[in-house]
C-alpha cells in the first residue's frame, strides 16, 4: 500500500512538473519584445494594456475571460484598454470614435461589455447615427455628454492620441496585449482564443515582479 501511495505522489509530481514545463512561455513564439520599452502610465504599478477593435471577433471571443480576469486584479496591476486606430481605416474610426465619447464620460469600461454584445452578438451598426441614437436610449446613456465626446474638437484630438499610441506601440493585429511596457503577446501567438491569453499576461508579470524585486 506504501507503494502505491508513492507511486501515485510520484505521478501528481510528474504531472505538475510536466504541467508547469508546459506553461512557460516562449519568447519569440508566444510572446516578443518591444524594440523600444514604453514607460508605464501609473508609475510605481505594472501595466497591462489590451490594444482592441469592437469590430473583431477575436476581441469579442476572448472578451469574457479578460472581463472576469480584469475583475480580479491584484492592487499592483494598472490594466487598460485602447482602441485600435489605423490610418486609412474608416470603419475602425467609426467604432473609435464611440470608444472615445465613452471614454470622456468614464464610461467605456462600464459599456466594454455592452458595445461589443451589440456590434458582435446583435449587429447592430453603431457606426451610424441612427442605430447609434437608438442605442444610446436603450442603455440610458445621457446623449448629449456623449455628443460633445463624439463629434466635438476633443474627439479629433482622443482619435489623434489612438492613432499614435497604434502607432508608438507598434500594433499590427487586435487582439493585442503589452505587458509592462516590454512584453508583446496575443491569441494569434499563442494558437488559442481563450484563457490561455491571460495566463500568459499573469506569467509575464509575475517576470516583472522577480526582476523588480532583484532590484
Amino acid at each position: 500500500m506504501l507503494k502505491s501511495w508513492l507511486k501515485h505522489i510520484v505521478l501528481v509530481a510528474g504531472l505538475l512538473a510536466a504541467g508547469a514545463a508546459q506553461a512557460a512561455l516562449k519568447e519569440g513564439k508566444e510572446y516578443t519584445r518591444m524594440a523600444t520599452p514604453r514607460a508605464v502610465e501609473v508609475p510605481g504599478k505594472l501595466e497591462v494594456i489590451e490594444f482592441f477593435w469592437y469590430g473583431c471577433p477575436h476581441c469579442y471571443t476572448i472578451e469574457p475571460f479578460v472581463d472576469a480576469w480584469a475583475k480580479k486584479l491584484p492592487a499592483d496591476v494598472n490594466f487598460r484598454r485602447i482602441h485600435v486606430m489605423w490610418p486609412g481605416r474608416p470603419d475602425i474610426e467609426a467604432h473609435a470614435k464611440l470608444f472615445v465619447a465613452l471614454q470622456a464620460m468614464g464610461q467605456d469600461a462600464k459599456y466594454q461589455r455592452a458595445v461589443m454584445d451589440a456590434v458582435q452578438r446583435d449587429r447592430v451598426e453603431l457606426r451610424k447615427e441612427g442605430p447609434l441614437n437608438d442605442w444610446l436610449k436603450k442603455q440610458g446613456i445621457d446623449q448629449a455628454k456623449f455628443k460633445t465626446g463624439y463629434s466635438g474638437f476633443s474627439s479629433g484630438v482622443a482619435l489623434k492620441r489612438l492613432e499614435q499610441l497604434t502607432k508608438d506601440y507598434a500594433v499590427d493585429g487586435v487582439p493585442q496585449f503589452i505587458v509592462n511596457g516590454k512584453y508583446v503577446t496575443s491569441p494569434a501567438m499563442l494558437g488559442k482564443e481563450d484563457g490561455t491569453i491571460t495566463q500568459a499576461v499573469d506569467e509575464l508579470l509575475a517576470q516583472e515582479r522577480k526582476l523588480l524585486k532583484k532590484k
